[in-house]
């Protein structure tokens, strides 16, 4: 019976999130297309897509204090319900004249019931997968999103065509209803020690951020991961420039390298269920060196034999690696933090995760010139050099 309650729980768990996934997909595109093709479409774009990253920010941390002090498949279902019906309510009753306002405003609304349903969606591993099989259920989660990133486009593309705007928002709508059903069913393993006493949000939100810190193998790979994803954020800004960078051949570098992420993505998330042992944090660590071994070459390459096929092999490994690095830290950080903190120290990662990405894309965009072909050895050394210091220091640590 246990057991097949833990498979009924993954098979829950895949499907929603797959389901849930492509309804963000389809959410976006159809409001992005909507947004772009206005009279003020770049201002207004601007705007949908600034106000969900500044909104998330400030909810993350209150999110995360609710789903260690609640009931989080509850907090899900609620949030999944809500969310349904707020696109429900919008493509059947928003006049046309305010549509493009009421977009922007629900995607706010949205922005803030993510920041309440993710750490209580990550923190609820820990409620309904045994603690051997995190990573391989994480790993089985990030194949199935990275074939729907692959897919979903094209699927969301012919949809939106077809049954126009508001009809892919009931259609997003329906999607929410049946991730929230499907998880609402789920079998709680290890159930949720709520803590009876009373507190304020605020208090809580600082017992999480006081716990982080008197965990420090837990907080030196979160500060790791933060500057990463700061260097990353140099990576997604040169990535649409490389056209101009590996130019003079026949194919266009950005689709190539486009569709290498995807099966570098797709490979990583399968290699990673392959690893038995619990991560560790040196293995990410090197895991974040391999990441920036394969992108040292990418000029040097593309020198020797002015091919962007020969290229996209090095983009398609950094995508490997990188995959097998978020599924392993996702997994690490289940495994590593109490479970009555859980939701709090996923709330901060994700705060932290927003707020450096701008502001490496700001500082990327200063430091490189975009279309230079050696920014791409350059954020390889970065990766580097910073894993070889966080290794160094957590080493001192443990001493």
């Amino acid at each position: 019976m246990f057991f097949a309650s833990r498979e009924k729980n993954t098979a829950k768990v895949i499907s929603s999130s797959a389901i849930s996934k492509f309804g963000d997909m389809l959410f976006d595109y159809v409001n992005s297309v909507l947004l772009s093709g206005s009279k003020n479409g770049g201002w207004l774009l601007s705007i949908y897509q600034s106000s969900e990253v500044f909104t998330s920010v400030l909810f993350n941390f209150l999110g995360g204090a609710l789903s260690d002090y609640k009931n989080r498949k509850n907090i899900i279902f609620i949030c999944d319900l809500f969310s349904g019906s707020v696109c429900f309510l919008l493509s059947i009753f928003i006049p046309d004249d305010v549509f493009l306002y009421a977009v922007i405003v629900i995607n706010i609304v949205f922005a803030i019931i993510s920041s309440f349903r993710s750490p209580a969606y990550k923190a609820i591993f820990r409620e309904i997968v045994n603690e051997n099989n995190l990573g391989k259920v994480n790993s089985i989660l990030e194949t199935v999103n990275e074939i729907v990133q692959i897919g979903g486009p094209t699927l969301a593309l012919m949809i939106a065509k077809f049954i126009g705007n508001r009809g892919a928002l009931i259609l997003d709508s329906i999607s929410f209803f049946i991730s929230g059903f499907l998880l609402q069913k789920l079998f709680i393993i290890s159930p949720q020690k709520l803590n009876t006493k009373k507190t304020t949000t605020i208090s809580q939100i600082f017992q999480g951020f006081h716990y982080l810190t008197l965990n420090r193998n837990i907080m030196v790979i979160v500060i790791f991961s933060s500057v990463i994803n700061f260097i990353i954020a140099g990576y997604n800004l040169i990535l649409p420039f490389s056209t101009y960078a590996f130019s003079g051949t026949k194919l266009k570098a950005y689709a190539v390298f486009l569709t290498a992420e995807s099966v570098g993505g797709l490979v990583g998330a399968s290699l990673s269920g392959l690893m038995k042992k619990d991560p560790s944090s040196n293995k990410l660590f090197i895991l974040m060196m391999l990441c920036g071994l394969s992108l040292i070459p990418c000029p040097q390459l593309f020198l020797l034999t002015h091919s962007v096929i020969v290229v996209s092999v090095c983009i398609a490994m950094f995508n490997m690696f990188l995959g097998i690095y978020n599924i392993q830290f996702m997994t690490f950080v289940q495994i590593n933090t109490k479970v009555e903190y859980i939701g709090r120290v996923f709330s901060i990662i994700f705060s932290i995760a927003i707020l450096f990405m701008p502001f490496g894309t700001f500082f990327f965009k200063f430091v490189f010139n975009l279309k230079n072909q050696f920014d791409y050895s350059f954020l390889g050394l970065s990766l580097i050099f910073i894993s070889l210091i966080s290794m160094t220091v957590n080493k001192f640590i443990k001493n």
